[in-house]
Formats: C-alpha cells, structure tokens, sequence
C-alpha cells in the first residue's frame, strides 16, 4: 500500500514519516493540496490522510477533487479540535474517516489497518480468480504485527477447501497471543468478508472477495 501525508507543517510530516514508515513500505509526505494533487498523479497512493485546514486549497477541497478523480482512494480528513465543526463538510464530501490532533498513533493505525484491509478485500476478483499467493501477500502487507501472525496462521491452516478449524483460545495458546487480539483480528476479517463463520470454530477463507 502507498500512503499519502499532506500537511503544511514540516514537523508533522517528519513526525508521520516515522510512524507511517513502520506500517507502509511507501509513505509520501506533501506540504500543500497542489502538491498532494501531483502526488496523487505519480505515486498512486491508496490512502490519503490530509490536514483540513492548509494554505492555499484546503483539506476539503483536496478531499472532493480526489473523489471526482478516483474514488477507489481513501481519504483520511486531520483536524485539530477546535475544528471539528469541518468534520461535517468532511463526510459530505464522502470522507472515509478521520483523526483529531494531537495524534492517538494507535488509532490512527488501527484506522488504516481498516482501511487497508478493505482495499484489498474489495474488488480484487479477476476473471481466473485471485491466487491464494497473491491474496496473502496483500493481506499481510496491510495488516503487520500481531494481526499479520494470526492471520498467517489461519492461512497455514487451512484445508484442501480453504476450511479453517480452531477457537479463538486455540488461536491464542498456538502463538502466544492475547485472546482480545485473536478475537479482534477475526472480527475485522468477518467483517471484511475474508472469512465466513460456518459454526463454532468453523470458517471458510473467502479468496475471491468481491463486494
């Protein structure tokens, strides 16, 4: 995944670079809307996270000609508090989430994690189908951590028809993991139609994900 970083004020761009280079192999980090504009022409980055407020175009009008232009983006709108009041304007102009500063790192990740996840799972159906090689790499790219350990572990397990068996405590004692975390990550990958709950420690891996 290629994720794309404006905001006006140099120190939040090196303070983001660092946080963001540890959940995406390629981070792009712009001053201003005109340059997040070429950004987008020449990296093609699939997440956007922009300041709203900026010099120049703002956030929302950097949000809106993103959306015109490929909607498949994510857009990720930044404000401080005091400006929520644009977070409104934000979802108008079909914003798909947003962060407060001063930065909770840990949300903004789980944040993107989502976002990713769902990217990936969306629309990736070709017409011989997606290899389950390729499925698993993208996965794995997007989600790092403990997250990434367990869903590798699924897939390790699976059977001949893509049939995982295991609970969430077996999850948990396999890889030494905390059960809330277990129970997290097969959430999101229900939720994302990764997996389908067949029963009570039952799943199938759905490889071809369409929406």
């Amino acid at each position: 995944m290629t994720i794309l970083f404006v905001d006006d004020e140099e120190t939040a761009r090196e303070q983001m670079k660092l946080v963001l280079s540890s959940f995406s192999k390629n981070t792009v980090c712009v001053g201003s809307a005109d340059e997040a504009l070429r950004a987008l022409e020449e990296h093609h980055p699939d997440i956007v996270l922009t300041d709203i407020r900026m010099p120049g175009l703002s956030g929302l009008e950097l949000l809106n000609a993103i959306k015109q232009k490929d909607p498949a983006v994510a857009v990720v709108m930044v404000s401080a508090h005091s400006e929520s009041e644009y977070l409104l304007d934000a979802f108008r102009f079909k914003a798909d989430g947003y962060l407060l500063k001063p930065f909770n790192f840990h949300d903004m990740l789980e944040l993107l994690s989502d976002l990713a996840t769902k990217k990936v799972t969306e629309g990736k159906a070709s017409d011989n189908g997606v290899e389950k090689k390729e499925f698993v790499l993208k996965i794995l790219d997007t989600l790092g951590g403990r997250r990434a350990e367990i869903m590798e572990y699924v897939l390790n397990h699976l059977d001949a028809d893509n049939i995982f068996n295991g609970t969430y405590d077996e999850v948990a004692e396999a890889l030494g993991a905390s059960k809330p975390t277990v129970v997290a990550t097969f959430q999101i990958m229900l939720e994302k139609n990764v997996l389908t709950r067949i029963k009570y420690g039952t799943y199938r891996m759905n490889m071809n994900v369409s929406e």
